[in-house]
């Protein structure tokens, strides 16, 4: 995963599934992200536990340009197009060619005989914005962060040592024990709730350890009690 850049600077983060359960990158204005089989891939799929050799060794890239995220395809021929899934359709990038989505959240797929190889990109949401209205007394912009069910209870069990004076939040194995969940269950909701801070523009501490992330930035904003 490349270096995090600022956070003025990022157009959306990336999460994907890797052989010890769900990863990220942060994808920065002007930056370009290789995604594939190959180690030299800063997003890379079907490697392991075993090689899934339809997967191209660079499969395209995600290229961020101006605010906008741009699916690229290989250009290699012989090699089957990849997919955007969008919420009410899917659209094929044939070999070489690039698209934008216009959705602020959307799946690139990699689709082989056997398996479906997904990246779920998130764009920080337009609503973030503060829009100055001149003479009006508008209210002041706040954060927001609404989960679902399962996401508030995965939350609550993260957050559980530090409520007990803990320095750091539970692990993922922790959590999974006291919920009866898989850990890689509760990884990947971790993951999906710092997409979707990512989304709002919640500041988040710049660390690798999303648990420490999602939970210091419900904690400092004021956003755990609305997450209960």
């Amino acid at each position: 995963m490349g270096a995090r850049a600022s956070a003025a600077q990022e157009v959306a983060v990336v999460t994907y599934a890797a052989p010890q359960g769900t990863e990220a990158a942060v994808l920065a204005e002007g930056q370009a992200l290789r995604f594939g089989r190959s180690a030299d891939c800063e997003i890379r799929i079907g490697f392991a536990p075993e090689a899934d050799i339809e997967v191209p060794r660079v499969a395209g890239r995600l290229i961020a340009s101006n605010g906008r995220v741009v699916v690229e395809s290989g250009a290699t021929s012989g090699h089957r197009a990849i997919e955007v899934q969008l919420e009410d359709r899917r659209i094929q990038v044939a070999i070489g060619e690039a698209w934008s989505p216009p959705d602020p959240k959307f799946q690139v797929c990699v689709r082989t005989s056997t398996s479906l190889w997904k990246l779920e990109v998130t764009t920080r949401s337009e609503q973030i914005a503060l829009r100055a209205m001149a003479g009006i007394d508008v209210p002041t912009s706040q954060l927001n962060l609404e989960l679902n069910g399962r996401q508030q209870l995965i939350l609550n069990a993260y957050f559980e040592p530090i409520r007990r004076g803990k320095a750091e939040p539970a692990t993922h194995r922790e959590v999974a024990a006291a919920l009866n969940y898989h850990p890689n269950t509760v990884r990947d909701v971790l993951y999906e709730i710092w997409a979707l801070m990512f989304e709002q523009g919640v500041p988040m501490i710049d660390v690798s350890d999303k648990r420490v992330a999602v939970v210091e930035a419900a904690r400092v904003h004021g956003l755990y009690s609305r997450a209960n």
